[in-house]
């Protein structure tokens, strides 16, 4: 079995959380970012809620920056809440490592993966703001299905790309998959 004191080091930098019992890996829901969540969700929706009371009380007239104020502090709420809801659900299966397997638990059953049964393991990174990159692990079966194992984010694109290429070879080593890929094998 491989080392997984990167693995362990990568899912922790990525809030991810695991567990290593006996030699498995569990990786299963992401942990709530409590930071994140009370300073750019809960802090800007109670301060538009605070403006928008303050204004109906005080009979003020609205202007176009408090509009534009208001606007501001509610869309970043709402992208925030958006984003962490997004990396929840991506890493909401539980997926365990076993001896050279990989096991999926979803709402749809319990999938176990070896060497003969993937194909391939399938990323992509995209930006979602300006400051933000959200990547996407995939493994792909025999019969082409796409099983999501990963999904995180970070500032820099770069360092998505790769942790998404490092992740993918943690597991094409894990479970011993060789990739032919024009006349070369790559194991």
């Amino acid at each position: 079995m491989n080392n997984t004191s990167i693995l362990e080091s990568k899912l922790k930098r990525h809030k991810i959380s695991y567990s290593n019992e006996n030699g498995k890996i569990i990786i299963g829901k992401s942990k709530t970012d409590f930071t994140t969540l009370i300073g750019l969700v809960i802090l800007p929706v109670l301060a538009v809620l605070g403006i928008c009371l303050f204004i109906l009380i005080n009979n003020i007239e609205l202007r176009g920056k408090i509009i534009a104020g208001i606007i501001l502090l509610f869309s970043t709420g709402f992208f925030s809440y958006s984003r962490l809801s997004a990396k929840k659900q991506s890493n909401d299966n539980l997926k365990t490592l076993e001896h050279k397997v990989i096991k999926i638990k979803n709402d749809f059953g319990e999938y176990i993966f070896d060497s003969k049964s993937i194909k391939d393991f399938e990323y992509s990174a995209e930006q979602i703001d300006e400051d933000s990159y959200e990547g996407t692990l995939f493994l792909i079966d025999n019969d082409e299905r796409k099983h999501q194992i990963l999904g995180f984010d970070d500032e820099n694109e770069k360092y998505v790309l790769n942790d998404l290429k490092w992740f993918s070879e943690y597991l094409i080593n894990h479970v011993e998959l060789t990739i032919t890929v024009a006349n070369n094998d790559y194991k």
